[in-house]
């Protein structure tokens, strides 16, 4: 069976959610920013940088930054904004503690392994290095199906996402719950497509009348993490 396009890689999820290709574009990569108050020159990592949008602004706040990404067509496009590698969260090509920050927006939901990316992650991270993480996560319903593409492929409630971050060796600074961009996102969705089923459909993979269980209610929120300190 042919597994459908994710959300991000389709032109009209694109032509509405922006270059960002998530709930509220750079909102949060400047909360993030702000959070983490990186010092000028630190080395970060944009990790599933897409189209390159964080990657230009991680570098134009005076960082140096790089973008990682498996698509061939997003790396090329991304290199317009800084250097960029080709690669999977699950096998990042970097030294150990050779970064102060890692940008995973978007991502970690959809690598498929969350755990591994996030010890690979933990691994590149200097002690103290900062993680950024904005995510889809489950808020009530059931998990979503096999057919799910995208971040909710491998969206999971709060508890379960926090409780991996700490057995990867993070300490969570801050949680904070923006489910209203999520639903901003949805809504505009729903106007270019001509209906909430198509968007589920985008979503889902699955036509929304077919679906059996509770629906996923999902919710979406940036997560900053620091890597512990031996």
């Amino acid at each position: 069976m042919t597994q459908p396009a994710a959300p991000y890689e389709r032109a009209d999820f694109r032509c509405v959610a922006g270059d960002a290709l998530r709930p509220g574009g750079l909102a949060l990569t400047e909360r993030a920013l702000d959070a983490c108050r990186f010092a000028p020159g630190a080395t970060v990592l944009d990790l599933g940088c897409g189209p390159g949008l964080t990657l230009e602004r991680l570098t134009g706040a005076g960082l140096f930054a790089v973008g990682l990404d498996p698509s061939p067509a997003f790396s090329a496009e991304a290199a317009a904004s800084g250097p960029v590698a080709r690669g999977r969260g699950q096998a990042l090509p970097l030294r150990d503690a050779s970064l102060d920050g890692v940008f995973c927006e978007c991502v970690l939901s959809a690598t498929g392994d969350a755990a591994a990316c996030l010890g690979e992650i933990a691994r590149v991270l200097r002690p103290g290095g900062r993680l950024v993480v904005s995510d889809l996560y489950l808020r009530a319903g059931g998990p979503p199906g096999p057919d799910a593409a995208g971040c909710l492929a491998g969206a999971v409630p709060r508890d379960v996402l926090a409780a991996g971050l700490l057995r990867a060796g993070f300490a969570i600074e801050r949680f904070e719950d923006h489910t209203r961009l999520l639903t901003e996102l949805a809504c505009r969705l729903t106007f270019a497509l001509g209906s909430a089923k198509s968007v589920v459909a985008m979503i889902t993979g699955r036509d929304p009348a077919c679906a059996g269980g509770p629906r996923p209610r999902l919710g979406y929120c940036l997560i900053v993490a620091a890597k512990e300190t031996p």
